[in-house]
């Protein structure tokens, strides 16, 4: 069960949103001033150099993507993920090698994408709104309330929806596993049946 693809993609999108914490996080405690060079140069450098910056950082950004999600997967969580497997004690991959259903395998590996982007994304938002709004206090204090404001509400809604998107999508890969299991047994059940019925 799942594709490396898919995986891929994972920790470069968790990774990519996690790098853009850590770079508002340097810029919180070092403060705006002391990357003015940086932005200088970035400013002046030509498109193609940008990209090739950007392609050799993919690795690192893929490895930061791997670290966080774990983290939040193991740290952050922990106590949830606990709540919901005590909800469904059957894991999918036990109905996959039951069944050996591939259209189910893939339908349960995207639900399960699903679920680890937006879990991820969810803490991820949650450091980008905060440290946003670190910055823009210390920088103009509330000279700007109306932007304070608004990545107050834009940040929030984002990480409540990433929060409610992981939620969801948890209750329905728990559901669409329970259905599985209740589909199967009813089979072989039912196969049992005929194999000792008398002819």
């Amino acid at each position: 069960m799942g594709n490396t693809t898919n995986m891929l993609i994972e920790h470069l999108i968790n990774g990519f949103h996690f790098f853009i914490a850590l770079v508002l996080c340097a810029v919180m405690v070092l403060g705006v001033d002391f990357f003015q060079p940086l932005f200088g140069y970035l400013k002046s450098t030509n498109k193609d150099t940008l990209l090739a910056l950007f392609v050799l950082m993919l690795p690192f950004i893929y490895t930061l993507g791997i670290l966080i999600d774990n983290f939040v997967d193991d740290v952050v969580f922990r106590k949830r993920k606990k709540e919901t497997r005590d909800e469904n004690r059957k894991t999918a991959r036990e109905l996959i090698l039951l069944t050996n259903d591939q259209n189910q395998a893939n339908q349960l590996d995207y639900i399960r994408t699903k679920i680890r982007i937006t879990r991820t994304a969810c803490f991820n938002f949650a450091l980008i709104t905060l440290f946003s709004l670190v910055i823009m206090y210390r920088t103009y204090h509330f000279k700007y309330i109306a932007v304070l404001i608004m990545i107050s509400l834009l940040g929030g809604l984002l990480t409540f929806l990433a929060y409610w998107s992981w939620e969801h999508n948890t209750k329905s890969s728990n559901k669409r596993v329970s259905d599985g299991f209740r589909i199967y047994e009813k089979h072989r059940t039912a196969k049992k049946e005929e194999t000792t019925t008398p002819m």
